[in-house]
């Protein structure tokens, strides 16, 4: 006889009325007879036992209940039941498992954890293991970055024959063990999912890079063994990468350059294998081979525009096999086309020596006349034509005789010193007396403080010069012209009717500069670029006196910041191969005896053992020290200093050389200290590094000051989000700012350290930068302006987008700064408000005015 569901519900609510509880149940029983789902009577069932205290009859309903709550997608309400009604008394591991499966999608993953732990316990006494299997897998998923977890997984799918599982499962914990550098246990774990899926590949690849990272021979060929097989159809970069660096290891340079080639097909950087590959066979005397991989690199590197980072490579080569006459050969071919005029020389130095030993005296005799041709007043240019005599014909050697002998001649008559062809220089060229040597010395320094913007010596100089030579601008247009760019004229002196306009080398018929000091004005503007790119002032010191040194063949060279007398504030030292550092209490002697010195009329301080023995307890016989002037102060604030172990004769432009790199370092130095106050004083946000507003216009001041006497190019970037106003109106004020915080944190790893970020406004962000011409902030601005498009805001996706303007600052020597800052601020604004009127989303770039 079918029951009446609405009847049978009528009466046992009128039961629970007159609380006779046993007649409802009674009555919801045969509701569920008749329609086992119905979710009132279950639920209705579930209470009245509680009520009734019986409850495992409770638990039974409840356990119904959540099976159907939990089925309809009510994750939280289902979640709800089981914590209040199920989860302190025992449940089948279906429940359990699925209860688990609810805290793991509400990403409550250590109560996710337990809740499956105990279903694989009851699932392990029911006998049911691959529910067991699954459990555990969705416990290594909340745990990805536990070891035990992962190996747990492995080892219980490999009992349960899941190959593919328990491999995934022991290269996981095989990486963990690797990041945990317990490279053995890796090894192993790796070994151990390979048996299981031999021809795996990303099983193979993980475990070749291990066995590559342990280094030995047998892990190398091992690497080989695995991915050999699986060459033929791979192109994947990561692949071919790891069985190039194999092939490598494993002393297969032919099968590494077949792989390498194949990987570097296309690109136009990250050539590190490549480099690596070179040095391969240059170490196996294949030099041809090596060859042929550079001069493909060299032109894919410079149409890249990456031609400094190839020279660079090429210079850790040529350190390394300095006996290889083909490397030596492109090497110094590499920088006559860079016209890196001191390196070019550097290297024919050695490729001559190179030809000389390996009895190639045509090839010498060639490289002796290129060497010849970019400085034939270096007086080793006549000892190197010795070394030749007996092993060219006559009539060469002749011939390069008389070319340096007219070079003398020429150099007699010229304004710049040449140097002299004997071993030890003379005091001056044949026509030049004294006097006439000292105007000459002051007006060459003059020129070089000119040349790298460095007025106010410049001035010191020509105020010497018209001290001891008065009137001497009458007859000498050369000195004139000096006087012209500094513009600066002595009392009584005349200036021309018009300036001269300021020329970026002395010209030609001035006099011009000896093949050494232009070697040394190179090195000069080299060492500069790369002062200018450290970010802390030990950084600073340390290229100063490793570039300073080599340049010099120093057997040290030393750079102290600090007040004469006082503990140097930084130092830092730099020893030729086989020099051990110096004691530095020995240092400390030494500095307080240099300080002691007069400096002579070039404003150098040579020293010699003779006069100072100390030199000889770091080794030395000769020094040549220059003071550091703070331009602020006017006081002595550091000294450079460079040493030679042997006797040597000092020269005039060793002394200007130390003086204008010293003087680089130092400014660089204060300059580094600057910003690192500036951020410190000035950070309005420790979350993203920001500088206040307020911080604006000062930051820029001290940069232009910086851009004025180094003469490097200064540029600003605003970045601002479109219809910001609306948004701080829609939004609110608080949520905008979270969003900048998150563009700012987002843009952090495209600028550089030296780089100044400022909170512009409640919705645009300032980036002062410093030595970037326009093309490159353009470039910048644009990355930045997409990046922080990227970024989601906090109150939810929408359509956000970003406009940016960027200018370059009108650097010139006479302007005021507050002028240059204050036209930079203006043009900066209005590039904004050009991409305002434009509708937005959009890059604006203010040209540079003409002054």
């Amino acid at each position: 006889m079918a029951v009446d569901v609405a009847k049978q519900l009528e009466r046992a609510k009128r039961y629970l009325e007159k609380n006779k509880l046993r007649d409802a149940i009674e009555a919801y029983q045969q509701v569920l007879e008749a329609a086992p789902h119905h979710m009132e009577a279950i639920q209705a069932l579930a209470d009245l036992h509680a009520r009734n205290n019986e409850p495992d009859r409770a638990a039974f309903y409840y356990g119904q209940m959540f099976d159907r709550i939990s089925d309809s997608g009510e994750d939280a309400r289902a979640l709800a039941l089981y914590t209040r009604a199920l989860r302190n008394r025992s449940q089948p591991p279906e429940r359990v498992a699925r209860y688990a499966l609810l805290l793991q999608k509400q990403n409550r993953v250590e109560e996710s954890i337990e809740a499956y732990t105990k279903a694989i316990e009851a699932y392990r006494g029911a006998r049911n293991p691959d529910a067991e299997l699954s459990c555990m897998e969705r416990i290594a998923q909340l745990e990805p970055e536990n070891l035990s977890r992962q190996l747990a997984l492995a080892e219980m799918a490999e009992g349960a024959g899941k190959r593919e599982l328990a491999a995934r499962g022991f290269l996981r914990a095989g990486q963990l063990a690797a990041t945990s550098k317990d490279l053995n246990r890796a090894l192993e774990l790796f070994d151990r999912a390979h048996t299981l899926l031999p021809g795996d590949r990303s099983t193979a690849l993980l475990y070749a890079a291990g066995l590559l990272q342990r280094g030995d021979a047998d892990s190398s060929k091992h690497a080989v063994k695995l991915l050999e097989p699986l060459e033929a159809k791979e192109s994947d970069d990561l692949f071919l990468q790891t069985l190039g660096e194999a092939f490598l290891r494993t002393g297969e340079i032919d099968r590494a350059r077949r792989v390498l080639e194949r990987l570097y097909e296309g690109k136009s950087d990250g050539f590190t294998q490549l480099f690596q590959l070179t040095r391969a066979y240059l170490a196996a005397k294949r030099d041809a081979q090596a060859i042929d991989i550079l001069k493909g690199l060299k032109k894919r590197m410079i149409d890249a525009g990456t031609g400094n980072e190839f020279a660079a490579q090429v210079d850790k080569l040529g350190e390394e096999f300095i006996s290889s006459v083909a490397l030596l050969a492109f090497w110094a071919d590499l920088y006559s086309d860079l016209s890196r005029e001191a390196k070019y020389f550097d290297v024919l130095v050695r490729l001559f020596d190179a030809r000389l030993g390996a009895e190639d005296a045509a090839g010498a005799y060639e490289t002796l006349d290129r060497l010849v041709d970019i400085d034939p007043y270096d007086y080793r240019n006549l000892q190197r034509l010795e070394r030749l005599q007996g092993r060219v014909d006559e009539s060469r050697v002749q011939n390069l005789r008389t070319r340096l002998a007219h070079a003398v001649g020429q150099g007699a008559q010229s304004s710049a010193p040449p140097r002299e062809l004997a071993e030890k220089p003379a005091a001056a060229p044949a026509g030049v007396g004294p006097a006439n040597q000292a105007l000459e010395n002051l007006m060459v320094q003059a020129e070089i403080f000119l040349q790298y913007s460095l007025e106010s010596k410049a001035i010191e100089r020509l105020q010497r010069i018209a001290q001891l030579f008065p009137r001497e601008e009458e007859h000498n247009e050369r000195l004139r012209s000096l006087y012209e760019m500094a513009k600066w004229w002595p009392a009584g002196a005349k200036p021309s009717a018009a300036a001269m306009p300021e020329p970026e080398v002395p010209p030609a018929a001035s006099g011009g500069f000896s093949g050494e000091t232009l070697r040394d004005l190179s090195k000069i503007a080299e060492i500069n670029r790369a002062i200018y790119r450290q970010t802390t002032p030990k950084a600073v010191l340390s290229v100063t006196v490793n570039e300073v040194g080599k340049h010099l063949r120093a057997s040290r060279c030393l750079a102290v910041i600090g007040a004469p007398g006082a503990t140097p504030q930084i130092a830092a030292e730099y020893c030729a191969p086989g020099v051990e550092p110096s004691p530095g209490s020995v240092l400390v002697r030494l500095l307080a005896q240099i300080e002691r010195a007069a400096p002579d009329a070039m404003g150098g301080m040579p020293l010699d053992a003779s006069a100072a023995p100390i030199l000889r307890e770091i080794g030395l016989e000769t020094t040549l020290s220059v003071l550091l002037t703070d331009k602020e102060t006017q006081e002595t604030a550091g000294m450079l200093l460079a040493g030679h172990a042997g006797k040597y004769e000092w020269r005039p432009n060793e002394t200007y050389f130390l003086q204008a790199v010293g003087d680089q370092m130092l400014l660089t130095v204060n300059h580094t200290r600057l910003r690192s106050l500036m951020r410190t004083l000035a950070v309005a946000d420790e979350k993203t590094g920001l500088l206040a507003r307020s911080s604006y216009q000062d930051c820029l001041l001290s940069e232009a000051q910086r851009a004025k006497t180094q003469g490097t190019p200064l540029t600003l970037a605003l970045l601002q989000v479109d219809r910001g106003a609306e948004l701080a109106q829609s939004q609110g004020e608080a949520a905008l700012e979270r969003h900048l915080e998150q563009m700012a944190k987002a843009l952090q790893h495209s600028v550089r350290q030296t780089d100044l970020g400022v909170k512009y406004s409640a919705w645009a962000l300032a980036f002062i930068l410093p030595d970037t011409p326009l093309s490159t902030a353009r470039s910048l601005a644009e990355k930045m302006r997409k990046a922080a498009a990227g970024v989601a805001p906090p109150w939810g996706p929408g359509p956000l987008t970003l406009s940016a303007g960027v200018v370059e600052a009108l650097v010139r020597a006479e302007y005021d700064n507050e002028d240059i800052v204050t036209d930079l601020m203006n043009r900066a604004e209005s590039s904004l408000e050009a991409a305002r009127r434009a509708g937005g989303n959009r890059l604006e770039v203010a040209g540079t005015p003409k002054p």
